[in-house]
């Protein structure tokens, strides 16, 4: 029998309907409970009391028994300060998770009923969520790695033509003249075009392997400036275990890889895949779900945000074949046991991050193995 695909399965849509039939108070308890893990106990964030507390049931509030201090089951979590009910964040997770490319933020608008600025601040809250909280533990056994370019894609010429280096001499009839204030000239492009340029970052994945035909077991993924020798070693080094077996394509930035890791590449200008079974198709399924999101629902990516949306997208290949209640769940538990969000709360009012996030971000963070 041929293997079903897990999206027909019961398990990819088990929850849906439970969750638009819950009340008000039972989507309120499962966010206390998914926080805390009772349903009868609290913890109180401003002194730390964790017992009963004394429960304003119109306010939908606790009362600390100890400090008197008011606290919600949202209380000084990423959806602090919330104006949406229960049910309809409950609604909002369950909308996000059930895209295998993402979701657009005016197509959320429209299902849930809500401003495009409210889908947009809750889904940054989600993805800042997902950032912080990517697993980080060393990669091990076959681990296929490739970098996909994303954004600063050119607007393609009225003319279809080849553009070599005099390219607006050739259009304009003109000379071009080799302006250093004008770069964009002596490159054969337009002004507008130069400065998109500029917006092209490269994600690298890493795609831990699973059993023959499981796809990916585990996936990582950064954001840098290049595909480049020094980034691809210093991702290996930190995020995969020695003595795994590492496999990528004919790029030069992972020739080197040899020095600390087993080492095959695949020549993609002539194969995907050798007659011994060395291929990266892990990480380039991966660069296919991102490219979908990129093309298909974003229209494009801004350098800001670019590492958000790489997070997004390794949680999607790590839950793809997940139950929807343990997606849904896993979301809901991130976002309420979080601090509040410091990358998203006040955007609107001119509150940005402004700062890319690069390998640097996550290479400082804790102490992990080095290889």
């Amino acid at each position: 029998m041929a293997k079903t695909n897990f999206l027909h399965s019961k398990e990819a849509h088990n929850y849906a309907g439970i969750c638009r039939d819950l009340t008000e108070d039972e989507a309120e308890a499962l966010f206390a409970q998914l926080r805390w893990g009772s349903e009868t106990e609290q913890g109180c964030p401003d002194c730390g009391t964790f017992r009963r507390h004394y429960r304003r049931k119109a306010k939908r509030r606790w009362r600390c028994a100890d400090c008197g201090h008011e606290f919600s089951a949202t209380s000084r979590t990423a959806f602090h300060a919330r104006k949406l009910s229960y049910r309809r964040l409950l609604g909002l997770l369950l909308f996000f998770e059930s895209g295998a490319k993402g979701r657009s933020l005016a197509e959320s608008a429209r299902e849930l009923g809500i401003q495009i600025k409210t889908a947009q601040t809750n889904f940054g809250k989600i993805r800042e969520v997902l950032v912080n909280t990517m697993d980080l533990t060393p990669l091990h056994g076959i681990v296929h790695m490739d970098g996909i370019y994303l954004g600063g894609k050119p607007r393609r010429p009225n003319r279809r033509m080849k553009m070599p280096k005099d390219a607006l001499k050739v259009r304009y009839g003109k000379k071009v003249p080799d302006d250093p204030s004008k770069p964009w000239l002596s490159a054969g492009m337009t002004r507008g075009n130069w400065y998109k340029r500029m917006n092209k970052r490269v994600v690298i994945s890493l795609c831990q392997t699973g059993a023959k035909g499981d796809g990916s077991k585990r996936v990582l993924a950064f954001a840098c400036n290049a595909e480049n020798e020094a980034n691809v070693v210093a991702l290996a080094r930190r995020f995969i275990q020695r003595g795994s077996l590492i496999m990528s394509d004919e790029s030069p930035a992972y020739n080197r890889l040899s020095s600390w890791f087993e080492h095959y590449c695949v020549q993609h200008s002539h194969e995907y895949s050798t007659s011994e079974g060395v291929s990266n198709n892990a990480a380039e399924t991966w660069n296919s779900r991102i490219r979908r999101h990129e093309y298909g629902v974003t229209h494009g990516f801004r350098p800001t945000y670019i590492q958000d949306y790489a997070c997004e997208m390794v949680w999607r290949e790590n839950y793809r074949r997940a139950c929807q209640r343990s997606r849904v769940h896993a979301l809901l538990k991130g976002m309420v046991q979080s601090e509040r969000s410091s990358w998203w709360r006040g955007y609107f009012q001119g509150n940005h991050r402004g700062a890319e996030l690069g390998i640097d971000y996550f290479l400082a963070k804790g102490s992990l193995a080095v290889a």
